[in-house]
């Protein structure tokens, strides 16, 4: 296991969850309270990692699911040694927006490669490197296909469908159940409330010196 000085925040759910939303609300408070922060995404991050990221995401692409998986990793692999890890180690907050979760759930779970065989994977070739917290969005089937109803570039796994936002989703909240790293949010409340909700949870959090520290500035 690898460690490192800062504090790992992930945030994950299904499509159009609101959890970008949240994560650029958090930027911007994180900087107004200066706690050195760095957002980053997955798959991405790293220019490697953002070139994989377009033949993952490509509905062109015809891309089996042993490959996809393979070229997550290898993303993953990048974005942790060059932006992640480093970061960390400066003492920052590093926020990412979706990580191994993601892969467990859309590749292991939905596409069948298998839950369990992502998180050996993990431990194989990241050193089982995870969060030390993660937010995870449940969020309304209905809401999700409104939302992304309005989507302009919409990706492979952006689905205007009820059944598979409802699979993803009760996926998500079926792992954060398992695990106290997962914090589960409720994504049908308003903008503002879900922000405070995730702020006073950092606060509060012991495990963060810097946060408890710093004045909650809404």
């Amino acid at each position: 296991m690898i460690k490192t000085k800062g504090f790992f925040i992930t945030f994950e759910g299904g499509e159009a969850s609101g959890k970008t939303t949240q994560i650029k609300k958090l930027k911007n408070w994180l900087q107004k309270n200066k706690i050195p922060s760095l957002i980053t995404r997955e798959p991405g991050g790293t220019k490697i990692a953002e070139y994989l990221r377009k033949i993952i995401l490509s509905k062109k692409e015809n891309v089996s699911i042993n490959m996809e998986v393979l070229l997550l990793m290898t993303s993953r692999l990048d974005h942790l040694n060059k932006i992640i890890i480093p970061a960390l180690n400066n003492n920052k907050t590093v926020i990412c927006d979706r990580y191994v979760d993601s892969t467990a759930i859309y590749q292991g779970y939905y596409n069948k490669f298998g839950v369990q065989k992502i998180y050996q994977l993990h431990k194989l070739l990241l050193n089982n490197f995870l969060p030390n917290l993660t937010f995870v969005f449940n969020n309304n089937p209905n809401i999700a296909k409104k939302r992304l109803l309005k989507r302009k570039n919409k990706n492979k796994y952006d689905k205007v469908d009820y059944k598979f936002n409802n699979k993803i989703n009760s996926a998500f909240i079926k792992l954060a159940k398992k695990n106290s790293r997962f914090i589960i949010i409720d994504a049908t409340l308003s903008i503002n409330e879900i922000h405070d909700i995730i702020i006073s949870y950092l606060i509060n959090k012991k495990s963060l010196n810097e946060f408890k520290k710093s004045k909650y500035n809404k």
